[in-house]
């Protein structure tokens, strides 16, 4: 604040502005991400901000409403892309899942890869459960290509693809995939 003629203060409004942009930016949006569809009648105003400052979690949100629920897969992807590229961590297990689903093998297990998932699958697990619980109420459609997809990186007969807490380095992603489309079918 800068004080102008006869002391009347002056309000410097760009200051005002950066702090704004840094709360929306930096808002916990928890409670939305563990239910993201209700984004789509409630909350836009606020999400619209929140994208606009680029804040991770409205882009992870967004990018399951886009993906799942509006099914629009560009631009599902390009939010969960966004969100993943500032290491959000349930949207690096998301991203990488459903990149290994629709063929991009290599940029999937690069993204299951940041957290060196393939060596302490606690981390794995842990994050697993938490996006578990995010799509718990958003309906999922399986593509037959996802089908096809997990082919195409099937371990070998020496790992047992039933039990999935049991992963090597050959069978993790395709477990992980298992994971996932386990919950498409139980939804």
């Amino acid at each position: 604040m800068t004080y102008g003629g006869a002391f009347r203060p002056v309000l410097d409004h760009s200051h005002q502005k950066r702090s704004s942009r840094y709360i929306y930016k930096h808002a916990r949006l928890k409670k939305l991400a563990k239910s993201p569809l209700c984004t789509l009648r409630r909350y836009k105003k606020e999400m619209y901000i929140c994208l606009k400052n680029g804040n991770k979690e409205a882009h992870y949100i967004e990018g399951i409403k886009q993906f799942f629920a509006l099914h629009d897969r560009r631009k599902g992807m390009r939010h969960l892309k966004l969100s993943a590229k500032d290491h959000y961590a349930k949207d690096n297990y998301l991203y990488g899942i459903l990149k290994l689903l629709v063929g991009d093998h290599a940029e999937g297990m690069n993204h299951l890869d940041i957290h060196t998932w393939r060596n302490n699958t606690y981390n794995a697990d842990k994050i697993w459960r938490q996006v578990k619980r995010t799509l718990r109420d958003v309906p999922i459609i399986e593509k037959r290509f996802y089908g096809i997809n997990m082919m195409l990186i099937m371990p070998s007969k020496s790992c047992i693809l039933t039990e999935l807490d049991k992963r090597c380095t050959s069978c993790f992603y395709y477990k992980e995939m298992e994971k996932f489309m386990q919950l498409i079918h139980s939804g």
